[in-house]
């Protein structure tokens, strides 16, 4: 194994240890809901990408044919490469939901996010939400700390029928 190879494994590895520590992770800032220093600080890298979506699940949602659909675009997004991690969210009292995905870079986010399952995903978020907003983030360290910089203001969506959820 190369040191390359090694840096990439202890990444996704330090990764996997992510969990929420805020239990109103899905009301708070994206840096605050979880142990992102504690798992990242000493691992390898420069920048990540962070794709946020924060949902509140219509009364009606088929919670079985969502996960169907979801569980497709996690298996693809996963054999295109790049996906560190996919943190699915549970859905509190009031259907909010937080989940996100940990990119190491916004090229590979974009290529999952044109297969084929991803775009079915997208195609039955209105019949299964009432509401989603996106939110993007480069994870950069610098000087020794963990910083989230938002790319562009956060992607607000009522009932429609089109997203692009891991770009």
């Amino acid at each position: 194994m190369t040191l390359v190879d090694f840096q990439a494994e202890s990444l996704y590895e330090a990764c996997q240890r992510l969990t929420p520590i805020n239990p109103d992770y899905a009301n708070s800032p994206i840096e605050e809901g979880f142990n992102w220093s504690s798992c990242l600080q000493d691992a390898c890298f420069d920048r990540l990408y962070v794709v946020v979506f924060r949902s509140v699940r219509c009364a009606t949602a088929d919670l079985d044919l969502l996960r169907e659909y979801d569980d497709r675009a996690y298996a693809d997004a996963e054999g295109a490469g790049g996906l560190l991690f996919y943190f699915k969210g549970l859905m509190n009292e009031r259907r909010e939901c937080l989940s996100f995905c940990l990119w190491e870079s916004r090229e590979q986010a974009r290529r999952a996010a044109g297969g084929a399952s991803h775009r079915e995903a997208a195609a039955i978020t209105a019949m299964m939400y009432e509401s989603y907003t996106l939110e993007r983030f480069d994870l950069i360290k610098q000087r020794g700390r963990l910083v989230f910089r938002r790319l562009e203001e956060a992607t607000p969506r009522g009932s429609v029928g089109n997203s692009d959820a891991s770009d």
